[in-house]
């Protein structure tokens, strides 16, 4: 991105990492965040149940389009468990055992999803303490797996357990430490308006491609950017430099000032685009840069 960004800038495609606090809906909060930014749109990567607190990145404006790709991360979990009966320490580390790995999972009644079971991948349960029938522990899944339901199944081997407190503290590589409670945002916004300080809404409010990293880069030319924002895939041509990704892979395309145009999925490696001189080498699956 060339310079620093605005913040009428930010307000149109920025990023909000929130701290959602227990007793709110997901959409309550998105619908706050949209009412206090004065956003035209907002969205939220994530849902987590009234009764969850912690990490909820919400988008403003056109990010809300890239969503997707910063929410098809791993989440990582603390996680207050009640077994029916008390359990020791060796059992719960057993049961967490069957549960690390590959699983397969219905989501609860209450998911706005399909009630179907579906393959997910636990990478691991981590036991934190224990008093009583009580089990603290820390789990990082796939993400659309349900916690929730984890702990329900884990009890349906040992004479029953459910879920008491749930806390997001991860989504990918966004981490709790980066998330703001809502009176935060109403400080920084009212210092902006009020006061004319925008430092406190710049630390806030984050450009879309800051929660892109994780994706592999290609940076195309100049005169192939008109192109690709009228709806053309990116041919080998177009490309100026590009990081290392595999075949079918998904890129985020910057141009060469290092704006961020879009998102796509590769149809080669890298490696082997490298040796091509012309040929559709990309798909363009979103596009975020406004034409000119």
């Amino acid at each position: 991105m060339i310079g620093s960004p605005e913040p009428a800038e930010l307000l149109q495609s920025g990023v909000i990492i929130i701290d959602k606090p227990p007793g709110l809906t997901s959409h309550e909060v998105t619908s706050l965040v949209k009412k206090m930014t004065g956003s035209l749109r907002t969205g939220h990567a994530g849902t987590l149940d009234p009764s969850v607190s912690g990490v909820l990145p919400i988008a403003l404006g056109r990010a809300t389009k890239l969503l997707d790709y910063i929410v098809a991360k791993d989440k990582v979990y603390i996680c207050l468990m009640k077994f029916k009966n008390v359990q020791t320490k060796e059992r719960i580390l057993e049961l967490f055992e069957k549960f690390t790995g590959g699983i397969i999972q219905t989501p609860p009644k209450i998911s706005a999803v399909r009630k179907v079971p579906r393959k997910r991948f636990i990478h691991y349960i981590k036991f934190l303490e224990q008093d009583g029938r009580l089990v603290l522990f820390e789990t990082k899944t796939q993400a659309g797996t349900y916690v929730r339901t984890l702990c329900t199944d884990i009890g349906k081997l040992c004479g029953g357990a459910r879920m008491e407190e749930l806390r997001r503290i991860a989504v990918g590589s966004i981490t709790e430490d980066k998330a703001i409670k809502m009176e935060d945002l109403a400080d920084a916004l009212w210092l902006l308006n009020e006061k004319s300080n925008p430092s406190e809404f710049l630390k806030i409010v984050r450009p879309v491609e800051e929660y892109l990293t994780s994706y592999p880069k290609i940076f195309v030319k100049i005169s192939a950017v008109d192109s690709l924002l009228n709806g053309a895939q990116l041919a080998a041509s177009g490309i100026s430099s590009m990081e290392n990704f595999g075949k079918e892979e998904r890129v985020a395309l910057f141009s060469e000032e290092k704006q961020l145009i879009g998102m796509g999925n590769s149809l080669y490696p890298s490696e082997e685009i490298k040796k091509m001189q012309k040929g559709i080498v990309v798909k363009t699956e979103r596009i975020h840069m406004l034409r000119h």
